[in-house]
């Protein structure tokens, strides 16, 4: 989880609220790489976990908190030692920067107020909690010394020197007007590229979302003065909105196929990455434990295999172009026909050694350019042309068939595409591999191992005790779920002319219920390469009706009688039935 200045600026006021003037009486690590303060105001007690562990780490208030070891570490000894009993007097976040500090008021001796400073850097695999007084480094979660940063050491007794600051206009101090013209300003290959380096506490994401609210091509390299005043508008509204530190903000997490937040964006967003799907949240301390809470799936040829899929793809609509191309130029076959006889029927007219000659076309009188090779006779050049003709001839049926052929792998490659998309398990990812393999889109050395995974099975789900959803999420189970669980007169559903899945309600009613047969529809276009559109078109017909052709490659069927239905996937509301 990749979590942006802006976002950060939430985190800030979000802590601030719920920790100012709140006394630390127990400071506690529950692994190497976190820090859990319980904190204490007047009538109530509280927490905050900070998690630097790898390239994701978090600033939070736990909903549940973390077991703790029986031996804590050195740190955590030495955070008891200056932290408790201190009191936290201020929040503040540098900036739009992925920093933030919590100042700490400690009773020295003589009764005189000691402030310590808890610095959270969470800067990806970077990130570090440092302990400081008067700017002076009293211990660190990570010591970095010379050899790993030349900019500063981060080691107890050195000073301490914050990272380099984000250089840019303040997202949400700068007059909206001067951001904008600093990135219309700014060169560089596009306005996206030059407005995310203009501005400070945003990343790519809701840089896309910002452009989007104002109706601007990222692609755009210079704005006009329309789109200058309208994406100033929307910048203007973000501020208002979020500089309203008094209230909760709603907030929006980016959740990976994989089931991992990407990012956490204070904007709805529009703009969704193939496989992802967005959640709103109150606030952003309930998104972020939900990020925490969730468990990644591991699904490590995923990346590889879909690398694969989408080079096949480039590779095979290359090869399409070409074929186009090769076509038309076989489609002047007649003409070639036509000068060859327009030669013989003026033979006459014609010596060797011309290089052209004007001619009457025998087809409609008309006046005609025929060019000549002058090393040969009229005779021969009229045979040079019945030569190409019956080449351009032979060459229209066989790439017609090889354009057929590649449409037909471009389609599969499809299919595959989407199954990745949707593979949530190392079975249906090992399923996909072999069936790659028996396609030869992976070439394996030596004897086909047969793999020891246990065979993956389509979703059930349960709608109620006289009727079942059955859904295939790869090519292997979109034929089982097809042929082999679904019966003559069961419903089947797919998305019309986009890869999916294939679905299949079947029920012991006379008639299906019209909801059920609406939520086949919607999980049919939510489990399709369409999932992130809408007025999604699928395709429902009886299964007696679909048939698969004799030799045809896995998950392809034909069929017939079928009727279209339209709907707009909704993650959050299909969730219930998906876990």
């Amino acid at each position: 989880m990749n979590l942006e200045g802006l976002t950060l600026k939430l985190v800030t006021d979000t802590l601030s609220r719920e920790l100012l003037n709140s006394k630390i009486y127990k400071v506690f690590m529950p692994n190497p790489h976190a820090l859990l303060l319980l904190v204490r105001r007047t009538r109530d007690t509280n927490a905050l976990l900070a998690d630097m562990n790898g390239g994701s780490p978090a600033l939070y208030i736990p909903e549940q908190l973390p077991e703790n070891p029986e031996t804590p570490p050195t740190f955590c000894m030495l955070l008891r030692k200056h932290l408790e009993e201190g009191r936290i007097t201020r929040i503040t976040q540098s900036g739009l920067d992925r920093i933030i500090t919590l100042e700490i008021d400690m009773l020295g001796a003589s009764s005189k107020i000691i402030t310590k400073k808890l610095i959270f850097e969470l800067t990806g695999k970077n990130s570090n909690i440092i302990l400081t007084q008067d700017d002076i480094i009293i211990d660190s979660l990570k010591h970095v010394g010379a050899a790993q940063s030349s900019y500063r050491a981060i080691q107890p007794g050195k000073p301490y020197v914050a990272p380099p600051p984000q250089s840019g206009l303040n997202l949400l101090t700068a007059s909206p007007a001067d951001i904008v013209q600093a990135a219309n300003a700014v060169p560089a290959a596009s306005f996206l590229k030059a407005f995310i380096g203009a501005t400070t506490g945003i990343g790519k994401s809701t840089a896309q979302e910002l452009l989007q609210a104002a109706d601007i091509v990222p692609q755009e390299v210079r704005l006009d003065n329309a789109s200058c005043a309208a994406l100033a508008d929307v910048i203007a509204k973000l501020q208002s909105r979020l500089n309203a530190a008094e209230q909760e903000q709603p907030v929006y997490a980016l959740i990976s196929r994989t089931n991992q937040v990407k990012t956490i964006l204070t904007l709805p967003p529009q703009l969704l990455e193939q496989g992802m799907h967005a959640r709103e949240f109150a606030n952003i301390n309930s998104a972020i434990n939900f990020a925490m809470s969730l468990k990644p799936i591991q699904l490590p040829q995923h990346e590889q295999l879909q690398k694969l899929v989408t080079g096949e793809i480039a590779k095979h609509k290359k090869k399409l172009a070409a074929l186009e191309q090769d076509l038309a130029h076989a489609e002047n076959a007649e003409e070639q026909r036509m000068l060859a006889d327009t030669i013989m029927a003026n033979i006459y007219q014609l010596r060797k050694g011309q290089t052209q000659a004007e001619l009457i076309n025998i087809y409609d009188g008309e006046s005609v350019t025929v060019q000549l090779s002058p090393i040969l006779s009229p005779t021969e050049n009229a045979q040079a042309y019945y030569k190409r003709y019956n080449k351009y001839k032979r060459a229209q049926s066989e790439v017609a068939l090889q354009i057929t052929a590649t449409e037909e792998m471009l389609q599969y490659l499809a299919s595959l595409d989407s199954s990745l998309l949707t593979a949530t398990s190392k079975s249906e990812i090992e399923e996909i591999r072999q069936e790659m393999i028996a396609a030869d889109l992976i070439k394996v050395v030596g004897k086909k191992k047969k793999s020891a995974l246990q065979k993956s099975q389509p979703l059930h789900i349960r709608l109620s005790e006289d009727t079942d959803l059955y859904i295939g999420k790869n090519n292997r189970q979109n034929d089982y779920v097809t042929f082999s669980i679904g019966g003559p007169r069961d419903l089947w559903f797919h998305t019309k002319d986009i890869p999916g899945s294939h679905i299949i309600l079947k029920t012991t009613l006379p008639e299906a219920r019209e909801e059920d047969i609406a939520l086949a529809v919607e999980l049919a276009a939510y489990f399709s390469k369409a999932r992130e559109g809408s007025s999604v078109p699928v395709d429902c017909v009886q299964r007696r009706y679909v048939k698969k052709p004799s030799g045809s490659k896995p998950g392809f069927v034909i069929f017939t009688n079928q009727k279209t239905y339209y709907a707009t996937p909704d993650a959050q509301k299909l969730e219930k039935y998906l876990k």
